[in-house]
C-alpha cells in the first residue's frame, strides 16, 4: 500500500483501540502475537502507553522508510519518555552534547556525515577483518573447553562484538566491561522506562561515555593511527564543511553503541532459535554452507532491532488511516520480517527460506545501517565456529528467558547451554 499524503483532517478521533491499549511496547513475549493480530485487524494503530502511531505492514513500513522528506528520522534516538530534570542537568553540566550523525541526522547533514563514514565503514574493510573476528572467536570458545553447563550471553556473546568494534578504533580490550556497562545504560535510557533514580546512574555514565569519545579523538588528533577516528580526522582536514570535530567525536559515540549491543543480542537470538529448532541446528552442524541463509532467517524472526521511530512532517494516510503532522510513528520491522503478505508460513521458522533475505532488520532507505555486512560476517563465522566445536550442545529445558527491556532493541540477557548435550 502506498503512503497517501493528506493536506487536511486530523487523527482518528476517540479513545485508542483494543489492539492500541493492549500493545506492551517493552514486553518482548507476546509481542509477535500482537503484531500477528493488528496486522490481520488494524495494522496502524495508536498507542497511548507511549504516544506513537505503530505501523505494522511491510509495505508501509517500506514507504515510511523510503520518504525521508515526509517522515524524519529526527526522533530516532530521542528517549522514549521524557527524562528527569535532574538527569538533564547531569548531562549538559557534565559536557554530554553529542549531535545527530547516523540514525536520528536528517539531510543534507546525513548525506555529508555518511558519505565520510562510509569511506571507513563499508564491506571491503569489513571483509578484512574476517581473520580477526575467527580469531577472537576461538579465542572464546577456548575459554568454554572442558565445561559443562555455560551462558551463551555471558561466557561467549557478550564481550565478543565489542572487541571486533575496538579493532576499528583502537581501543584496549581492558575497557570491554566499562563500555558494555556505558552501552547498556545508553540503551535504557534512550529506550527504556526507567525511575529517576536509574536515570540519574545512567546519566553519570553518559557522560563518561562522552568523555572517553571524546579523549580519544582528541588523542587520534596528536597520534593518527590506522582507526576509524583517524580516517574521519584526515578526511575532515581541519575544514568543518566535511566534518566537525564534534561529529567525528559523535560518529565515535555512536559506533562504540550500535557497533556491538545489537550483534550481541542478534547473535544471543540466533543461537536460542537454532537450539530451540533442533532440526536447524542439527542442519547447519552437518552442511555449514546452510548458515549464511540461517542467519538471514534468524534476522527476519528474531531480529534484534525491532523497530525505528519516525516524525510525520504533514498529515498523511497509512492502510487508510489518517496520521497527523507532527506525530510520532513507530515502525515495527519485528511485524515486517513475519508479514503473510509477503513470507510464506511467516511464523514457521525456516532456515532455507528462499526469501529470508527481504526482511528489514537492518531498515532502508537512506538510513539503512552501515554496519550491516559487519554483523552478518560476525553472526555467520560464530555459527561456523560453533557448530564446528560443540554440535551437541543444548539449551537447559525449561530455563526462563529473559528479554532486555526496551522499546527497541531484544535479546536474552541469559541462554545456559549444556555444550556436550
Amino acid at each position: 500500500m502506498t503512503v497517501t499524503k493528506s493536506t487536511s483532517g486530523t487523527a482518528s478521533s476517540g479513545p485508542a483501540s483494543d489492539i492500541g491499549c493492549g500493545y506492551a511496547p517493552f514486553d518482548h513475549g507476546p509481542m509477535s502475537a500482537h503484531f500477528q493480530k493488528a496486522r490481520n485487524e488494524e495494522p496502524v494503530f495508536y498507542s497511548p502507553k507511549i504516544n506513537y502511531w505503530v505501523v505494522t505492514k511491510r509495505v508501509d513500513i517500506l514507504e515510511v522508510f523510503r520518504d525521508p522528506k515526509t517522515f524524519s528520522a529526527e526522533i530516532a534516538l530521542s528517549p522514549v519518555f521524557p527524562l528527569s530534570q535532574s538527569a538533564l542537568k547531569i548531562m549538559r553540566d557534565g559536557g554530554f552534547d553529542a549531535c545527530p550523525v547516523q540514525v536520528n541526522c536528517v539531510p543534507p547533514d546525513h548525506t555529508r556525515i555518511r558519505q565520510v563514514a562510509g569511506a571507513y565503514l563499508n564491506a571491503k574493510r569489513f571483509s578484512a577483518l574476517e581473520p580477526d573476528i575467527r580469531a577472537l572467536v576461538h579465542r572464546f570458545l577456548d575459554q568454554l573447553e572442558g565445561k559443562q553447563r555455560v551462558d551463551l550471553i555471558k561466557d561467549f556473546v557478550y564481550d565478543l562484538p565489542a572487541l571486533v568494534i575496538f579493532l576499528m578504533l583502537g581501543i584496549p580490550d581492558e575497557d570491554v566491561p566499562q563500555i558494555k556497562r556505558w552501552a547498556d545504560n545508553r540503551l535504557l535510557l534512550t529506550f527504556g522506562e526507567l525511575s529517576e533514580a536509574a536515570q540519574i546512574t545512567a546519566a553519570h555514565d553518559m557522560v563518561a561515555y562522552w568523555q572517553y569519545c571524546r579523549d580519544l579523538v582528541a588523542a587520534r588528533q596528536k597520534n593518527p593511527q590506522d582507526d576509524y577516528a583517524s580516517v574521519l580526522l584526515a578526511a575532515r582536514a581541519g575544514d568543518d564543511a566535511v566534518l566537525s570535530v564534534k561529529e567525528v567525536e559523535s560518529l565515535v559515540f555512536g559506533l562504540l553503541l550500535a557497533g556491538h549491543e545489537t550483534t550481541t543480542n542478534q547473535a544471543g537470538n540466533a543461537l536460542r532459535m537454532l537450539l530451540t529448532h533442533r532440526e536447524s541446528w542439527e542442519a547447519i552442524c552437518a552442511d555449514p554452507g546452510l548458515i549464511p541463509n540461517a542467519v538471514e532467517e534468524c534476522l527476519r524472526y528474531q531480529a534484534s532491532v525491532v523497530c525505528w521511530r519516525r516524525k510525520a512532517l504533514e498529515d498523511v494516510m497509512l492502510s487508510g488511516v489518517r496520521i497527523p503532522s507532527g506525530a510520532n510513528i513507530l515502525l515495527a520491522t519485528a511485524s515486517a520480517g513475519r508479514d503473510e503478505d509477503w513470507f510464506a508460513d511467516s511464523e514457521t521458522f525456516d532456515i532455507r527460506r528462499e526469501n529470508a533475505r527481504d526482511h528489514l532488520a537492518f531498515g532502508n532507505g537512506i538510513h539503512f545501517c552501515v554496519g550491516a555486512p559487519l554483523a552478518r560476517l560476525e553472526l555467520k563465522i560464530i555459527l561456523e565456529e560453533v557448530t564446528k566445536r560443540f554440535p551437541k550442545m543444548r539449551l537447559v529445558e525449561d530455563q526462563s528467558i529473559d528479554m532486555i527491556r526496551t522499546i527497541a532493541f531484544r535479546g536474552p540477557s541469559q541462554l545456559l547451554a549444556d555444550l556436550n548435550g
